[in-house]
Order: structure tokens, then C-alpha cells, then sequence
């Protein structure tokens, strides 16, 4: 529509189709990556360079990326990582856990919700936890998040699609890094993410 009529669009039809246009590209984005990382993941041939990394930039990295989905729900995303917080951790892999758990975390918050991340160190461990206000997720659905087996994707708050593969991504680039990954949850009560990365050697 865009390309063959938009001299007989409304400027608001314009802004329509575009909104709904970039969201689609977004998605498709979104599964295109999953999908690479999860076949290099089942070849065996992803990359893996750890080295000392700033938590803090990492995830403020990840916050801008995140803006405009951030405005059109009025949510506030606050970073309480202390700037001085350095893990070891393969980069790329640290980037797509943030950003996979973030996402989330914004897909499933209603509007004016709070997206809040932190971390702390615990006995050579830094623990990250991504914890949100949002719809919370039934106790017997948990165990299937993390899974390539029972791929699990429902819509956002918004009506925002999923892949079903960020979770289970987010799992192997843990594990793939030396740490673990789970989850707290009640349903209407929002969820709260939490992995562990290896201190900075």
C-alpha cells in the first residue's frame, strides 16, 4: 500500500501502515537472529571469546536499543547495575541474553509498568536478575521456557508475537558462559529473571 498508494494516504494511514510495518520488521528481525544463533547452537559452531566485560555499559547498550518500545507503553526501565560491575563473558552472547530478557520483560508489562535491572555479587558469581510488573506466568509453564523441546510463545500485553526461542537462548549462552539461569514468578504478579556470569578474572 505504501508503495503503490500512498499519494491517496491520510498522513495518519501513512503513520499506520509504517507503525505496522516496522513492528512486523522488528519481529522478523527478532526470529531471524534467534534462529542463526539456535542452528550455529545445534552445529556446535558458535563463537565463543570470553573476556572482562562492564555489566553496566552491556545493559545500558541494550536500554537504548530498547527506547521506542519503552515509550509506546510509558514503561519505565531502570538499571540499578553499579558502573564498576565486571563479569567474564563471551560479548555478543552477553548483548542477546540482556536484550532477550528485556524484551520480554517490556512485551509482557502493561502499560506504566516498571522494568527494573539489577545485579550483585555472590562467591566468585555476578547474579543479574531482569524483574518486571507484568501478567506473571502459571507455575506449570515455567519448566517449558527454557526448553528447545517445548518451544512456548504466547502474545504481549500489546499483542506483541514471540518466537518461543529467546529463552531457550538465553539458557545455552548462560550455561555456554559458566552460569545458570531461572526464574521467579506468580501469575498477575509479574516475573523476575535471574542468571549468574563468572566475576571478572
Amino acid at each position: 500500500m505504501l508503495s503503490t498508494e500512498i499519494e491517496n494516504l491520510s498522513p495518519e494511514m501513512i503513520r499506520l501502515f509504517s507503525k505496522g510495518l516496522n513492528d512486523n520488521l522488528k519481529n522478523l528481525y527478532g526470529l531471524l537472529e534467534n534462529l542463526l544463533n539456535w542452528s550455529m547452537i545445534q552445529r556446535n559452531v558458535i563463537d565463543h571469546y570470553p573476556k572482562n566485560l562492564n555489566l553496566y555499559e552491556a545493559i545500558n547498550k541494550i536500554i537504548e536499543m530498547t527506547n521506542q518500545s519503552i515509550k509506546e507503553k510509558s514503561i519505565s526501565l531502570v538499571s540499578n547495575v553499579d558502573s564498576e560491575t565486571l563479569v567474564y563473558a563471551d560479548f555478543n552472547m552477553l548483548c542477546s541474553i540482556v536484550q532477550n530478557l528485556i524484551v520480554n520483560a517490556i512485551k509482557f508489562t502493561p502499560n506504566e509498568g516498571h522494568v527494573i535491572v539489577s545485579s550483585t555479587a555472590k562467591n566468585g558469581f555476578v547474579e543479574v536478575s531482569v524483574e518486571d510488573t507484568g501478567i506473571g506466568i502459571e507455575s506449570g509453564q515455567s519448566s517449558k521456557l527454557f526448553n528447545f523441546n517445548t518451544i512456548y510463545s504466547t502474545n504481549g500485553t500489546a499483542g506483541e508475537k514471540g518466537t518461543g526461542l529467546g529463552l531457550p537462548l538465553c539458557k545455552e549462552f548462560v550455561e555456554k558462559n559458566g552460569g545458570k539461569i531461572r526464574i521467579e514468578s506468580e501469575l498477575g504478579k509479574g516475573s523476575k529473571f535471574i542468571f549468574t556470569l563468572p566475576k571478572a578474572k
